[in-house]
């Protein structure tokens, strides 16, 4: 699991490899101190685990941006 935090909010993430070689990554946002949890499933797919990870992380940042 990869975190990191945006505005005060943790952004857990997870990587899937998938059959064929792709990659998707599921975040999880958590809103401290009540930890509200947000979780969104990726559906983008990736040819490297580096593209999936750079796009759930600014999906996760505009999603914070949407919601604070």
């Amino acid at each position: 699991m990869i975190q990191a935090t945006h505005k005060g909010i943790e952004i857990e993430m997870e990587m899937h490899q998938q059959a064929h070689g792709y990659w998707k990554c599921d975040f999880t946002l958590i809103k401290h101190p009540e930890r509200t949890i947000t979780i969104n499933h990726g559906a983008k797919e990736f040819p490297s685990m580096e593209l999936a990870r750079e796009s759930a992380f600014q999906e996760a940042r505009d999603a914070i941006d949407r919601i604070s």
